[in-house]
């Protein structure tokens, strides 16, 4: 009876109108003339190149102006005049380090905090490789539609399930198949802040993109049929929390969190030992460990099973 309240799943619905987290671009315009994004000097035509590359549905500019008191010198000028020729939704912000937004009548406002990831404590769950491979199945679709599986601290497990189809997010998980094509489903885990409230009660869409800030591009590898479950990484379930995985996907919030030799630890029981991390400040991935030789992409194994 234990194992059947440990392993028993919350469904997280999705609002028709639910959007992904946003892709935040943070330009700054300083008083020297430079222009950065991201906090790296950018050329203005390659800035072009960027905005104009932007998907317009799910990316927002956090601008920032040195010296705002003053007339806005020519290249801050040409920053704003590229975000509205490429039609991107901006925030101004008066501190350098993007913590407030500005409102149409000029008031400063403090940003929504960002979730601070933790290593949460866990249930050390004896029949840990059991719970996985039951989360796998359900991630898989062999338990019914499938769906994006988060694993809770207390070894519960919440279902988000595939949401509707819609142009918006067509597009978005197309952007996706370069990385992982759809066609052949290949199991993805990821290491991401778990922590999602307590009890039986499922968090909001808000509180798990707060948690997960990639969730967005979580449900888009969801989406291409790709079978996605998360878990915190604790020492306790990381070997069988990658077992059998084709990509590890880590929040680079939680690697100073993570056990000594968590690398080779996840390499021995990836199916496929792809390792990619998901940078908090750039919102971009960075490839760790690479299964194929090509140096674009990721590889994967002729056959997707190991026994």
């Amino acid at each position: 009876m234990l194992l059947i309240l440990l392993c028993r799943p919350t469904l997280l619905k999705l609002g028709r109108n639910g959007r992904f987290q946003d892709l935040i671009l943070k330009l700054s315009a300083l008083a020297s003339g430079a222009v950065l994004l991201d906090g790296q000097p950018i050329e203005m035509d390659t800035l072009d190149q960027k905005l104009q590359a932007a998907d317009k549905e799910n990316t927002a500019v956090w601008y920032y102006r040195e010296a705002a008191t003053k007339d806005a010198p020519p290249h801050a000028m040409a920053v704003i005049q590229l975000v509205i020729k490429h039609k991107l939704r901006i925030s101004i912000s008066s501190q350098p380090d993007f913590s407030d937004y500005v409102d149409a009548k000029g008031v400063s406002h403090p940003r929504a905090p960002q979730a601070v990831a933790r290593m949460p404590e866990v249930v050390v769950a004896s029949n840990i490789g059991e719970i996985f491979e039951n989360i796998r199945k359900l991630a898989a679709g062999d338990k019914g539609q499938g769906g994006l599986v988060i694993l809770r601290p207390n070894r519960t497990y919440l279902v988000v399930p595939p949401m509707p189809e819609s142009p918006e997010l067509k597009k978005f998980a197309e952007g996706l198949s370069h990385l992982m094509p759809a066609g052949v489903q290949r199991n993805v885990a990821v290491i991401a802040n778990t922590e999602l409230g307590g009890g039986s009660q499922a968090p909001s869409v808000a509180e798990v993109n707060q948690a997960i800030p990639f969730f967005g591009l979580l449900m888009g590898l969801s989406y291409l049929g790709h079978a996605v479950w998360v878990f915190e990484g604790h020492a306790s379930a990381l070997q069988a929390g990658c077992w059998n995985a084709d990509a590890l996907l880590v929040d680079s919030a939680m690697l100073p969190l993570l056990p000594a030799g968590w690398q080779e630890t996840a390499r021995a029981a990836l199916r496929n030992a792809n390792i990619l991390v998901h940078d908090r400040a750039t919102f971009q991935l960075r490839v760790v460990s690479n299964a194929g030789a090509a140096p674009a992409g990721l590889g994967f194994a002729a056959q997707p099973f190991r026994a």
